[in-house]
């Protein structure tokens, strides 16, 4: 008998384990674990579960037309899988174990060295697949063409029936009625923004190339069309593993070829699949340096940013910044967006994240935290390493560092204010320029919290001070860690040099 466990692989197309455990008919018990841990983790967010749920109905949905069904197990994941292999053990039988790697937390980490040493201990099988692409050992020079070596593959089908055994076991089970009145807390939101299943999986997909993709390499840093659907809204899918990210490359490419010769289209969707690349390689990053999640990337920036109880004015800044009343309105209208819809484009979360760090000086552990606890797509791959970006920590060989102006940011991003009149109708009725400089003092919207130059210049420096001092060091060792930070730094530059280069094609498909 197969055991097949999925985890955030929530789809039967492209997915390696469903494929390899389903083969020749063996009998396959496809099952899901309900950790307590991850309920109780102080990174949950109540769209993300939400999410996870609606994805197991619909994985169980698909399971029962091929003739099985999804188990749904309560308790300590190692627990489960061990007390279910034993069980089975006894009756007979010599169970295989079927998972894809996962990149997570230490928690999950340790969980599953502990599942595998447990099988190789009663010398059973057990497979480990991939999930997306991942390197498992270090080839950081062979990553770019591995990458899409892997996504060019063929990718595994579904089966078409799968073979259910009929089983006698003492594990603590739940219906799915019983799950969603166990955690009726995480079902009782007033809209659904993001439903989650393989199904939605591929009708969001199906629908970005149909004709929202048109436009994505300028659309997607504007937070009004992003949200009417400008960029593919696919995150949480691809979080979740409800789809594959070789099937969204494979579905791009195709729908290149189908174009015949459409430079403005193709150059839309060129972006999109670097983006894709982008995810896979943050994801490659957290697998090998779980510890960049929650620790800072180096230790110069310790005493600055930490978990340390804010003080007085820190706090009033950070829930300020929390409930979009800080009086800057791209960064209120992000922030009230956040809270509502559980997600918010790429440059929106960066702006956001820049204000907390550098103008409030408030650690990025506390706004990851608060970034986590909403976010529908919530990865700690992207998101905490994006935190450390976007505080000034990461890539200290490079003498600069990017700090978003949210006013400026308005005339560039919004500048018809769509965003900013849907998500703050205090401001409804105030023009751009208004908006733009403050001249709001007739409406009950807060005056800024702070002023965004003098903070720039004072927190901006300590921040700088601080890469100088990580740069003297890494010159002054040398040896690994500084070959690192010459690679990040080279990285960098080429993703820069690349821009340009793209910058200067669409320029040429423009004209």
């Amino acid at each position: 008998m197969h055991l097949l466990w999925f985890r955030r692989d929530l789809r039967l197309t492209d997915n390696e384990s469903v494929t390899l455990a389903t083969a020749n008919n063996t009998p396959v018990l496809p099952f899901f674990i309900i950790d307590p841990w991850f309920y109780t983790w102080e990174d949950v967010g109540t769209a993300r579960v939400r999410f996870l749920f609606e994805s197991l109905l619909d994985l169980d949905r698909q399971l029962q037309e091929r003739g099985s069904r999804l188990f749904i197990f309560e308790g300590n994941s190692t627990q489960i899988i061990q007390d279910l292999t034993t069980q089975l053990i006894g009756q007979g039988d010599r169970p295989q174990l079927f998972f894809n790697r996962d990149v997570q937390v230490e928690y999950g980490i340790s969980r599953d060295r502990e599942i595998v040493e447990f099988y190789q201990e009663l010398n059973l099988d057990c497979h480990l697949g991939l999930n997306n692409f991942l390197q498992t050992s270090d080839r950081r020079q062979e990553w770019f063409g591995e990458y899409y070596t892997y996504q060019r593959q063929p990718q595994y089908q579904p089966p078409q029936s799968i073979d259910l055994p009929t089983l006698a076991i003492d594990i603590p089970q739940l219906t799915f009625a019983e799950l969603t009145q166990k955690y009726s807390q995480f079902w009782n939101v007033e809209k659904v923004y993001f439903p989650g299943g393989e199904t939605n999986a591929h009708d969001t997909l199906d629908s970005f190339l149909a004709h929202r993709f048109h436009g994505y390499h300028w659309k997607l840093s504007r937070p009004w069309l992003t949200q009417q659907g400008a960029t593919s809204h696919l995150s949480p899918h691809l979080t979740f593993g409800t789809i594959s990210t070789r099937t969204v490359y494979q579905a791009t490419k195709a729908k290149v070829a189908a174009l015949a010769s459409q430079p403005k289209a193709e150059f839309s969707l060129k972006a999109f699949r670097d983006r894709l690349r982008w995810h896979d390689s943050f994801a490659q990053r957290l697998y090998f340096h779980p510890e960049v999640a929650y620790q800072n990337r180096y230790p110069e920036f310790d005493d600055w940013y930490n978990w340390d109880e804010l003080s007085p004015n820190q706090l009033e800044l950070y829930q300020a910044w929390q409930e979009g009343m800080t009086g800057f309105p791209l960064i209120d209208a992000s922030m009230r967006q956040l809270q509502t819809m559980g997600w918010m484009n790429f440059r929106m979360r960066a702006m956001c994240a820049t204000f907390l760090t550098i103008n409030c000086g408030v650690s990025w552990h506390h706004g990851a935290k608060h970034y986590m606890n909403y976010l529908v797509d919530g990865d700690l791959a992207i998101d905490n390493w994006q935190w450390q970006m976007q505080a000034g920590i990461t890539n200290p060989l490079s003498e600069t560092f990017r700090i978003y102006n949210p006013n400026k940011n308005i005339t560039e991003k919004d500048p018809d204010l769509s965003f900013i009149h849907h998500w703050i109708p205090e401001l409804q009725g105030y023009s751009l320029g208004e908006v733009s400089a403050g001249q709001y003092t007739d409406s009950y919207y807060p005056q800024p919290i702070l002023d965004w130059s003098q903070t720039r210049k004072v927190n901006g420096k300590i921040v700088s001070d601080l890469r100088k001092q990580v740069r003297a060091r890494l010159v002054a060792q040398g040896g690994a860690e500084y070959d690192n930070a010459i690679a990040a730094k080279e990285t960098v530059e080429k993703y820069w040099e690349y821009k340009n280069r793209e910058y200067l094609k669409k320029l040429t498909v423009d004209s």
